[in-house]
């Protein structure tokens, strides 16, 4: 009996200390949804760009003329995966009867959006230079290493989220015309598995 009390005991500690030093509010929900938010988002730049590409003589001032559009999704797309995130984040932390503003998740979000914000003018400068081409591996790149850099505040597995982006952006950069397509499996298909997986594998095992 005393044994079990031990054991109880330690696990209660581990909890406070994780919740003192971790930011354990993300839901594997949320990451489900900015996987799907991508690819809706990816569908739609790609209609966009075959519509240029099915007007014949339709070449480089129809390229610069969709590339507002282009932008306008891809904001979009940014502004309902942070709204996502942050609905989520807090509605979790009252779950858990903790305090969604603290110290550790300044710590996470400050690690996570400061390369990711970094990226996006780096993207933006390549923008304004007429070098649109390499914008995705940019993206996949940054994106990892933002994800790379919050997970030592946060759950650990988000470390290999970022490592599948870093290594899609790798492949990205090696093989021009690809970046749609690994864009969509970076921020759609791998946010959609890590979501499932975490949701069951973390979150539901840490609620039993």
């Amino acid at each position: 009996m005393k044994d079990n009390e031990a054991v109880e005991a330690v696990k209660e500690i581990r909890v406070m200390m994780e919740k003192s030093s971790r930011f354990l509010s993300f839901s594997g929900t949320s990451a489900i949804l900015i996987g799907v938010y991508a690819l809706a988002g990816a569908f739609i730049v790609h209609r966009i760009i075959w519509s240029v590409e099915d007007i014949p003589g339709y070449s480089v001032p129809g390229w610069i003329g969709i590339v507002p559009d282009i932008v306008l999704v891809a904001l979009i797309v940014f502004v309902l995966s942070l709204v996502t995130i942050l609905f989520f984040s807090a509605r979790k932390a009252r779950k858990m009867n903790s305090s969604f503003v603290s110290g550790v998740a300044y710590r996470t979000f400050l690690n996570f959006f400061l390369p990711l914000a970094t990226g996006g003018v780096f993207c933006l400068a390549l923008l304004v230079r007429g070098e649109a081409g390499i914008i995705a591996p940019v993206m996949l790149l940054f994106y990892g290493q933002s994800l790379i850099n919050a997970s030592k505040y946060t759950y650990g597995s988000i470390f290999w989220l970022g490592c599948g982006q870093l290594l899609l952006g790798l492949i990205c950069a090696f093989f021009p015309g690809t970046g749609l397509l690994l864009w969509s499996i970076g921020f759609g298909v791998l946010h959609i598995i890590y979501g499932i997986y975490f949701y069951f594998r973390v979150e539901r095992e840490s609620a039993a």
